[in-house]
């Protein structure tokens, strides 16, 4: 056998003596590996001569069993082994395997006994390299589990056994599932991945922005407490404290009463004081009289015309009464209203929210994750402290369907339901989520662009920035068409 094999052969017997695994979960791993390649590889197998007639009736979980008993060949007949997967390929498997089947405390120590001494390998563990993980800290005093090593869960073991015992239907407990997936991958910045409510599946976040967020990624102690949370508001009243047992056998039942009080106290701390509301002072008389004036300055140092200036003096004056100060979290309510945004294929300009290089797009299925007053704070804090101004905005929005009215009218509306059937809302929407998929922060300044421009050209334009007449000639009488007689004279 060449020493090749011999390292996949001395690899895998690494991870059958370190994982703890049952002998019968190995052999199906095994076989699972051995299938996958050989029906990479287009190899042929023992099942390719069956009688497709007699199993055109049979289902996907017979055909998925026939598929992991097949036999592969080599081309020269000999049988395809386990040997002969490739090293890397064999690797990438097992350490995602000792990421999904090996509880938390144990696979760090399982991952370093397994790849210790084999050229090419990290010597950190994929789950070890997570940079921003805001949840790993446990918050409560019982959130990580105080059970023997040989008695650790892993994420997909608790949920399950949550399953078994809540008695909820499959709906809800997919529900429960992807809503815990999805508010782990909001990063310590604030960016959330972006969810698709028919599947729940979580894409982006803190991971990555094409980066696949699953169970196994959540750390063991935040799922403790959400699978906590779920028995409080999902599990019914009667069955609760079984339920509970059955999650943590681990605590006692004091500890799973202050446990629960814990939680509760975290998912719906209680509500501060109202506070009176101070009446804005009037409009002083000043500003009024001086408006036309300020409409024109926009307009000469902006290059646009009389309306749009009106309309930009409009828009400021609707973002002094929007509150920005309000949590801009994803609004899990409001996304169950399951509005729809298509992502456009046209570009999105120099003020768009990611360069043309990007190949990051919102999900279809994408389902609105915000509501419109924190959409309206959004757009608050990008004008007032970032890098665009609402006329900006409204170039940014890809394929120009939002005007100057349509955002005033979105501003003018006060409530988180206020203007969620507008065009306005929906595209800025978008164009935000996209920007958090990229990991923009709101403020962040404007994405640099390649040197298109001519210096010259470039000096040119930022002299015209700071003098908007610099550079432009009066016409003359040729120029324009005209004889000075036709012109009035003062």
């Amino acid at each position: 056998m060449a020493s090749t094999n011999n390292r996949q052969n001395k690899l895998w017997d690494r991870f059958k003596q370190h994982s703890g695994l049952p002998d019968e979960h190995l052999e199906s791993f095994c076989k699972s590996l051995v299938a996958a390649e050989g029906y990479i590889q287009g190899m042929n197998n023992d099942m390719n001569d069956s009688d497709s007639d007699s199993s055109s009736e049979e289902d996907n979980s017979d055909e998925n069993s026939d598929y992991l008993e097949a036999t592969y060949y080599n081309a020269d007949g000999s049988e395809f082994t386990l040997s002969e997967v490739p090293f890397r390929s064999l690797a990438t498997e097992i350490e995602f395997h000792i990421q999904i089947n090996i509880p938390e405390p144990r696979r760090t120590e399982v991952y370093k006994n397994v790849f210790e001494g084999f050229h090419g390998i990290k010597k950190t563990p994929r789950w070890d390299r997570q940079e921003d993980s805001p949840r790993a800290e446990p918050r409560t005093a019982f959130s990580e589990s105080r059970a023997p090593p040989h008695r650790y869960r892993t994420n997909e073991m608790l949920f399950k056994k949550f399953a078994s015992a809540a008695k909820l239907d499959q709906e809800t407990l997919d529900r429960i599932r992807g809503m815990m997936i999805w508010r782990d991958s909001a990063s310590s910045k604030g960016f959330w991945g972006a969810i698709e409510w028919e599947e729940f599946v979580v894409t982006g976040g803190r991971l990555g922005p094409t980066e696949e967020h699953n169970l196994y990624d959540i750390p063991h102690c935040y799922v403790r407490d959400c699978l906590m949370a779920s028995t409080l508001f999902n599990v019914d009243p009667s069955i609760r404290s079984q339920v509970q047992e059955a999650l943590f056998p681990d605590l006692t039942s004091s500890q799973r009463e202050e446990y629960s009080a814990a939680i509760e106290e975290i998912e719906h701390p209680p509500e501060a004081p109202k506070t009176a509301k101070v009446k804005k002072p009037r409009r002083s008389r000043e500003v009024s009289l001086t408006e036309a004036d300020r409409v024109r300055d926009i307009q000469l140092t902006r290059k646009i015309t009389t309306q749009e200036a009106g309309c930009i003096m409009k828009e400021e004056k609707l973002l002094d009464t929007v509150d920005d100060t309000i949590d801009l979290s994803p609004d899990p309510s409001f996304a169950a209203l399951k509005l729809k945004v298509t992502d456009s294929d046209s570009p999105s300009g120099r003020w768009g929210a990611a360069r043309e290089n990007d190949k990051v797009s919102v999900p279809h299925d994408c389902v609105i994750d915000r509501n419109c007053d924190q959409v309206r704070a959004m757009i608050k804090i990008l004008v007032r402290k970032g890098h665009l101004g609402t006329n900006d905005l409204i170039r940014a929005l890809d394929g120009g369907q939002v005007r100057h009215p349509q955002l005033i009218k979105f501003l003018e509306q006060h409530g988180p339901l206020e203007g969620k059937q507008s065009k306005a809302f929906q595209q800025i929407w978008h164009f935000f989520k996209k920007r958090e998929l990229l990991g923009i922060e709101l403020t962040a300044p404007q994405p640099k662009s390649g040197p298109t421009i001519p210096r010259e050209v470039r000096e040119l334009i930022k002299l015209r920035e700071v003098d908007p007449y610099r550079g432009v000639k009066r016409p003359s009488q040729w120029s324009s068409g005209k004889s000075s007689k036709s012109r009035k004279t003062l």
